[in-house]
């Protein structure tokens, strides 16, 4: 039998405890990760080591600076000759210079991208795209091999960066469950209940980290375009639940005034899942940003259907999700709010294929199997 792979993982951003998509991303996958290797992360601090697979090592504090910071990479080095891992993953790019450091150690180094970043810098009119561009194709360059979470960005990458396809790899966003859920009968009357919504009504539901321009883009789309089309077709009997943190306190008070709209703003809840089972109808009218949308497979994951624009759908292996998964063409926003409508009659659960696919367990067992390989050529 092989001994386990000792494996290094750099995330600068904390993580623990995970609350937005990204951090739930880098935890479930490197918890599954630590369960089948010797893994140690170093992380931003903030992050909190509770009963983990894996062991965590600070950085310093974070500052603008940290990820070109001299004693960052420093403690990297040191952290790395002491540990003396068969392999390291960056969660980032952007700490692109950990490819001088593989030579100067010898331990091979793969990136792992969310997004490719240069293109969510693009698509938001940062004017220094370009600087990101190049430094992307660096560290990738540099790298023995590199994790994308869409095939759409692993195709960008070997024909913007010029990068070998086979030194590019698939690592989607997953979920813990392994199979369909188990409900609570009474769950969705509690949960319901927190915000004065009465359990009968119909529930759509959109949820989001709200301070970043994607999801301040849906929701002004839920609001403006969505909303007055549901209030025109069912009139009554429903509520749009708004779930995320971030808005301003001005914006919070908007809602006050939104919710003769049938649109009521929980904030930020501890426990999405049991919002998403509480709810009929999740919805995704995404018009920017790259990688995958977290909140499609986290929804699917809790067997509730998701009805997403074209763009927000990317990514996802549609012929896993049975009909759980309703793309609309972008901007059709008469089709989008029918297709939430008619989504309420769905019947049947979310495929075992979807959990075969989808689960941080196949993931880890997935990326491991791609390292081990590589550190034994």
């Amino acid at each position: 039998m092989k001994p386990q792979l000792k494996i290094l993982s750099i995330a600068p951003e904390p993580f623990i405890p995970p609350v937005s998509g990204d951090q739930k991303g880098v935890f479930g996958y490197l918890s599954a990760l630590g369960q089948i290797s010797n893994l140690t992360v170093i992380t931003g601090v903030g992050s909190e080591s509770p009963e983990c697979s894996f062991s965590i090592k600070p950085i310093v504090p974070r500052s603008a600076f940290r990820r070109i910071s001299r004693a960052n990479y420093k403690i990297i080095y040191d952290q790395v000759t002491a540990i003396k891992p068969d392999v390291i993953i960056l969660e980032q790019p952007f700490l692109g210079w950990m490819g001088t450091l593989s030579k100067k150690t010898g331990v091979p180094v793969f990136t792992h991208s969310l997004n490719i970043e240069y293109l969510r810098f693009m698509s938001a009119g940062r004017w220094w795209w370009p600087a990101m561009f190049e430094w992307e194709r660096f560290a990738m360059k540099m790298a023995r091999g590199a994790f994308f979470t869409t095939d759409q960005d692993r195709q960008i990458a070997i024909s913007k960066f010029s990068l070998s396809p086979d030194k590019c790899h698939l690592k989607p966003y997953g979920v813990e469950p392994t199979s369909l859920p188990v409900c609570d009968p009474t769950e969705r009357a509690e949960i319901l209940g927190r915000h004065g919504i009465d359990p009968n009504d119909k529930i759509f539901m959109y949820f989001g980290v709200l301070k970043y321009l994607p999801s301040i883009e849906s929701l002004s789309i839920i609001i403006d375009e969505i909303a007055p089309r549901l209030q025109k077709t069912l009139g009554s009997g429903y509520k749009i639940l708004i779930c995320g943190g971030g808005l301003s306190k001005n914006d919070q008070r908007r809602f006050d005034d939104l919710r003769k709209q049938n649109i009521v703003y929980a904030g930020f809840v501890p426990d999405i899942d049991s919002y998403i089972r509480s709810s009929d109808v999740i919805m995704n009218p995404a018009l920017q940003g790259g990688g995958i949308r977290t909140k499609v497979i986290e929804a699917i994951s809790q067997n509730r259907p998701v009805v997403s624009t074209s763009l927000g759908a990317i990514g996802i292996d549609t012929t896993v999700c049975g009909n759980k998964l309703q793309v609309v063409v972008d901007n059709n926003w008469d089709m989008f709010a029918s297709s939430l409508v008619s989504a309420l009659s769905l019947t049947g659960d979310t495929p075992q294929a979807f959990f075969d696919k989808y689960s941080w367990q196949g993931i880890a067992k997935n990326v491991y199997e791609i390292l081990q390989t590589s550190v034994n050529k």
